[in-house]
């Protein structure tokens, strides 16, 4: 489930007419006069009221804007100041008085800012935490969920990182030897849904683990809260522990990955030509940036998507406790990666040190056919494996959609009686079947948001679509997904000949129309 906090949208100004649009009306703002006479509902008992637009082409992400996110500006690969929104509106004849440099549209899509704050952080820090492959998106656009984690990860909060506090990173007080404080409070998962007892069963394994020494790894069928079991849980472990742990990172694991994403490699100086440096890959920076001891945690999404044996290579050996030495020189010595237990002192440039708590998350995606690689029981046996299975879906319709309406609960969802008997038919077909292919509660959100919310006037078409968009994929691989798909043409809020062209297309499978 999404975190339920302030988002974060990044707002460029790197051309001239934005340059000064933005110096007008969000840093040195706007008379309160003036706005009156074209917006009854600004915020304008400020002394200034600042605002900012966007033009209708990029309605869909301005609608997602609230009061309490928080806007982002960057220019020249840098985001120089952030700030909170007071309110939206569309306003076109204000829009055209403020902003009389447009081309074809003004900016009509108005978001009322409070005053900005400097903070002046490098967009390749954002785009790491974020997981971009580019240093930033362009236009405007709100920050991916996994670049908010990692800002309230190694920020504190949203609030703290906009407010410019911690965007000087000083150097590391953080204690490679500090023993953390483990102890989860079922609280972590305010929001999330998991059956009977398994919140607290989970949380108690995966205190267990860590205070065991062991790194964790979260398995099971497809949406049922793996990763955002995997980034509460150590969002948890760096507030509990500041003085341990100084933020956390997530990453997703693809198929292409070398020991280059996880351990480093050489790459081109900036100064071009022929010379090479070392780059820490994703695991080594989580100990040493900017030459500053780090201990962020590392939550690895989908890890058996990668080869592990080939992504791991020498960190094997450190994830059992023991030095390494890299085939990588820094400073014409060789690099080192060594356990806080074998370390005393400031490390030397060419020495990475994995602090005593420090451990690695995972999660895995036990269906997962199509890129699945088989983990060796040398990585296994480095880690503790917490299942999160799904829940157990009554027989009895009633019961079917009790349960159902308690997660619709937790997502502020109010689908109608129809669907929420349509979609848990197809949820208990799919889960109470003697065929290994069951999906997890973010799944069936996805069904019901793409049937209420979808353009579809005809249920029974509406139904089918959500089917075909959000189940069929889950089945790729499945070795009895011909007689999971012909149960699935039974339901009835399901168009069996529509559900027959689905299969055959998406999955290879007939079934009789």
């Amino acid at each position: 489930m999404a975190y339920d906090g302030p988002k974060i949208f990044l707002a460029p100004y790197g051309n001239d007419a934005a340059f000064e649009n933005f110096q007008k009306t969000v840093i040195d703002g706007v008379s309160p006069e003036r706005i009156s006479r074209h917006a009854e509902e600004a915020p304008t008992e400020a002394d200034m009221v600042r605002l900012w637009g966007a033009k209708s082409t990029l309605d869909g992400t301005w609608k997602k804007v609230e009061f309490g996110d928080y806007l982002c500006f960057y220019r020249d690969g840098t985001y120089t100041h952030a700030t909170e929104v007071l309110g939206t509106e569309i306003n076109e004849d204000l829009a055209r008085e403020i902003w009389p440099n447009f081309d074809d549209e003004p900016w009509s899509r108005i978001i009322y800012l409070a005053a900005p704050n400097e903070i002046d952080v490098p967009a390749a820090k954002v785009a790491e935490l974020a997981g971009y492959d580019r240093d930033f998106p362009m236009g405007f656009s709100s920050l991916n969920e996994m670049g908010v984690g990692g800002i309230r990860g190694r920020y504190g909060s949203v609030e703290a990182f906009a407010e410019g506090e911690g965007s000087d990173t000083p150097e590391s007080a953080v204690d490679v030897h500090a023993e953390p404080e483990i102890d989860f409070a079922e609280e972590i998962l305010d929001g999330l849904h998991f059956p009977e007892d398994r919140p607290a069963e989970m949380l108690d394994q995966v205190a267990s683990a860590f205070d065991s020494g062991k790194h964790v790894i979260f398995t099971g069928p497809p949406g049922t809260g793996k990763t955002e079991l995997a980034r509460r849980v150590c969002a948890a472990m760096v507030s509990a522990n500041p003085e341990v742990y100084s933020g956390q990172q997530i990453t997703t694991a693809t198929a292409d990955w070398s020991t280059f994403e996880t351990v480093g490699g050489y790459m081109p100086t900036e100064s071009g030509g022929e010379e090479l440096s070392f780059e820490p890959g994703q695991v080594l920076r989580r100990f040493k940036q900017d030459g500053h001891q780090e201990n962020e945690l590392l939550v690895i999404d989908e890890i058996n998507r990668a080869d592990i044996d080939k992504a791991f290579g020498q960190l094997f050996t450190l994830l059992s406790g023991q030095s390494v030495q890299l085939p990588y020189r820094k400073d014409g010595e060789e690099i080192v990666v060594e356990p806080a237990a074998e370390v005393s002192g400031d490390p030397e440039p060419h020495q990475y040190v994995m602090p005593e708590s420090w451990r690695l998350v995972a999660t895995m995606n036990t269906y997962d056919k199509t890129s699945l690689y088989e983990l060796s029981y040398a990585f296994m046996r480095r880690f503790a494996f917490v299942h999160v299975d799904v829940p157990t879906i009554p027989h009895d319709q009633d019961e079917r959609i009790a349960l159902l309406q308690e997660y619709t609960d937790e997502w502020g969802m109010d689908p109608r009686r129809e669907t929420l008997d349509a979609v848990s038919e197809i949820w208990s077909v799919l889960n109470n079947g003697r065929e290994d292919r069951k999906i997890g509660p973010a799944i069936v959100r996805d069904m019901l948001r793409g049937i209420e919310h979808g353009p579809h006037r005809d249920h029974e078409v509406a139904v089918t679509a959500a089917v075909g968009n959000y189940v069929l994929p889950q089945l790729e691989g499945a070795p009895r997904r011909e007689q999971i798909v012909t149960r699935l043409s039974n339901v009835s809020w399901v168009d069996r000949r529509r559900l027959a062209d689905l299969s055959k297309d998406v999955l290879q499978v007939e079934i009789d129309g």
